[in-house]
């Protein structure tokens, strides 16, 4: 287990404070309402990549380990696959570039290029994934993070850029040049694809998406859960507001991540063994020891958060209207009990059928749509935070019936 942390750790740990170093200088730098337009610019782009790409992504890191005659055919049609999603996602991002946000074409440019180019980087992190190479993928993700942050400091401070198209601008220069890096440095025959022709197949196709379809669907929904009150907040109250919870959103949930993921991948590989193993009450008790884990890192976070929440918001970030107690600690609980409900999700998805996790998150979905669209217009930021905290306990409430039904039926066995 300690092995799988330190994995994990040494892996995330500079892509974790790259991408909370770029919330606090966008925030400070840009302000909330360039801010908030990124904020809605990318979920945009996330929406859409991960309903036309990731149930490709998720069947290379299922499949190509088990076709190893097949390696060059079978990688060739990932690539086509992706080559079609990329198309199929730069057109929609360019459609809802042009219709909802109004973009320029430079902006819509540097949108569109970022949304074409961040799929080469899914399907090269997907293959080093499949392949068990950590390090390289940790290299790559190192790699774009670093480049993004090079080339966001020398827009601000160099170029003195103003606009929420510095972070795009930076993410796409990061894109491309860990693509470039990637294909000087690859390992001799971990890729071979076959650019002269088309490796379609219908039956490998559909093989493909149903191997993939429920977690993209499932994944769709939980970021579609974290962009629903951007947008409420942006049509309601304007991209300054939206732009203020965004960041304090954005910091606590990767924060809280950070904190508590080495725990879920860890013991996530010991609950499978277990179960695996026909060892399952042994899994059950992991499970709990895990979640005692969780709270811990949880009182820890919160006792450091409460130490330096004045300083956070009012020197750092300069945003002190969100040291509001009814914004901040709504959001630390959420995305603590959001954490809780991944861990025990892992372990129920080997007994239930992944039907009920989607239809449940979609109502979660649907629940906080109608209540940020009552409660946003006469509360604002509050009614956002409160409604967030809700619909995560509802949903770790549905989590927990099934976890305690679960319980009930390895009992009997």
């Amino acid at each position: 287990m300690n092995r799988e942390v330190v994995k994990y750790l040494t892996g995330r740990l500079v892509p974790a404070l790259v991408s909370m170093a770029v919330i606090i200088l966008a925030i400070r730098f840009l302000g909330p309402v360039e801010y908030g337009r990124f904020s809605l610019l990318i979920y945009t782009v996330l929406l859409v990549i991960t309903l036309s790409f990731h149930w490709v992504q998720v069947s290379i890191l299922r499949f190509l380990g088990g076709m190893p005659r097949e390696t060059n055919v079978v990688m060739s049609r990932f690539f086509d696959l992706t080559m079609l999603s990329a198309l199929f996602s730069t057109l929609i991002v360019v459609m809802l570039g042009v219709w909802y946000f109004h973009l320029s074409w430079m902006e819509l440019m540097l949108v569109a290029l970022f949304a074409f180019l961040n799929h080469f980087y899914l399907f090269h992190q997907a293959i080093l994934q499949a392949y068990h190479k950590s390090v390289r993928t940790a290299i790559l993700e190192g790699s774009d993070q670093l480049l993004m942050m090079i080339a966001l400091l020398i827009g601000l401070f160099l170029f003195h850029w103003k606009s929420s198209m510095v972070l795009f601008s930076s993410m796409v220069i990061g894109l491309a040049g860990v693509l470039l890096l990637r294909s000087l440095i690859r390992v001799k025959g971990l890729l071979t694809v076959d650019l002269k022709h088309l490796y379609w197949d219908s039956r490998f196709s559909a093989k493909v998406v149903e191997c993939g379809y429920g977690i993209a669907l499932w994944l769709f929904l939980s970021h579609l859960l974290m962009a629903v009150d951007r947008f409420i907040l942006m049509e309601y109250l304007g991209y300054h507001d939206a732009g203020m919870y965004s960041a304090v959103k954005d910091l606590l949930f990767k924060g809280i991540t950070f904190a508590s993921f080495p725990i879920f991948i860890s013991y996530q590989a010991k609950i499978l063994d277990q179960w695996n193993g026909h060892h399952r009450m042994d899994a059950l008790v992991s499970i709990k020891e895990a979640l005692s884990f969780e709270i811990l890192i949880m009182i820890i976070f919160f006792i450091v958060f409460m130490v330096g929440k004045q300083w956070l918001f009012q020197d750092v970030l300069k945003i002190p209207e969100v040291n509001v107690w009814l914004i901040y600690l709504p959001i630390i609980l959420a995305a603590f009990i959001w954490q809780v409900s991944l861990l025990l999700q892992r372990f129920l998805e080997l007994i239930f059928r992944q039907a009920y996790m989607l239809i449940t998150i979609g109502l979660i979905v649907l629940f906080n749509l109608v209540m940020n669209l009552v409660f946003v217009p006469l509360y604002g930021l509050v009614a956002s935070s409160l409604v967030l905290l809700l619909t995560s306990v509802l949903y770790a409430g549905f989590i927990l019936v099934l976890y305690v039904i679960a319980g009930r039926r390895l009992s009997k066995e």
